[in-house]
């Protein structure tokens, strides 16, 4: 057995909208996998400042662990020491305080239980791991990866064979470069991200025993009008260079259809069809969500969630579905 990621969310430059510089933070979240000993990984991937995590409690059933205080430096991955925990406990249950939160996520988690969290964001909190006999997966991609209608459903069915994937979806997130709602310069203030590159890096550091990485990227370079064929064949090969210099599997994803989206144009749908016939004829590591789910440049009626971008649960679960867990697993 080893040490491998079993839950992670995607973190942000939460600076701006972090309803103070500091807060107590608590969450209850369902249990991943019946272990017996686990660790938390914190991370201060967008901070400028050192990250203070005091008062750090983990409850299980009858069981309250304590931890010592810790402090994260910017871009520090942290891990604490393992501890013991009861296999048949169905809720997890973590307090602690963070000063300053500048990095972090919201809680809108599918492993969490709603209205259980304390707090705006959570901060600090990047990933659990356990140790056990399996293997991470890591789903990068922006919010048609973080709206989780397709991971959750792939996620119930691969944890029964101790395949872990985790959403590392971040809503806006781009391919090129960093970007956010507003103007922004400095890390903690990135509320869509880094760049792919850079999230993917800092995934590879921040989580244990990854064996594949699915990438599912360009629809906001898209949108925006910022993606050429040749800019998004480049960002995809530095993608895919990274991963196989650290042994780790890749998937691609075909790029999925979004005519009626405010900002997509037939000129932009010509080049997302560029973009997908080259990622056919090119790689074999790929997953063709636009087939699933597309009718002629736009999401079929039955899939759409209403913006003629974001899938609902049914385009969700077609997707899942049609993913095998063999070809997941590269076997």
């Amino acid at each position: 057995m080893v040490w491998t990621t079993i839950w992670s969310h995607g973190q942000r430059g939460i600076a701006r909208y972090a309803s103070s510089t500091s807060g107590t933070i608590q969450l209850t979240m369902r249990k991943i996998v019946p272990v017996r000993k686990i660790r938390f990984v914190f991370a201060n991937e967008y901070g400028e400042k050192i990250q203070h995590i005091q008062n750090f409690s983990f409850n299980t059933k009858d069981q309250t662990h304590r931890f010592s205080d810790f402090s994260i430096q910017p871009a520090e991955v942290f891990k604490t020491a393992a501890i013991a925990i009861d296999p048949s406990a169905k809720k997890w249950q973590l307090s602690f305080q963070a000063d300053p939160c500048e990095s972090g996520f919201a809680f809108n988690d599918a492993d969490f239980f709603p209205n259980t969290q304390a707090g705006d964001f959570c901060s600090g909190l990047a990933a659990i791991e356990a140790e056990i006999d399996g293997k991470c997966m890591i789903a990068l991609g922006d919010s048609l990866t973080e709206g989780a209608t397709w991971t959750t459903p792939m996620q119930r069915q691969l944890r029964k064979q101790s395949l872990f994937l985790v959403n590392q979806g971040i809503n806006g997130s781009c391919l090129l470069h960093a970007s956010s709602d507003q103007p922004a310069s400095k890390s903690v203030d990135y509320f869509y991200g880094f760049d792919a590159l850079t999230r993917l890096r800092h995934c590879l550091k921040s989580h244990s025993n990854v064996s594949r990485v699915i990438l599912f990227f360009g629809a906001n370079d898209l949108v925006d009008g910022q993606l050429t064929l040749e800019y998004f064949q480049v960002k995809i090969k530095e993608l895919i260079t990274v991963c196989q210099d650290q042994n780790i599997g890749y998937q691609l994803c075909t790029l999925t259809p979004c005519l009626g989206y405010p900002g997509m144009d037939e000129e932009k749908e010509c080049l997302r069809q560029k973009i997908n016939h080259w990622l056919r004829n090119e790689y074999t590591e790929l997953w063709d969500f636009a087939a699933m789910v597309e009718d002629q440049g736009r999401l079929k009626p039955v899939f759409d969630s209403g913006d003629h971008l974001h899938f609902n649960a049914a385009a969700g679960l077609t997707i899942a579905r049609q993913i095998s867990s063999d070809f997941v697993k590269g076997e």
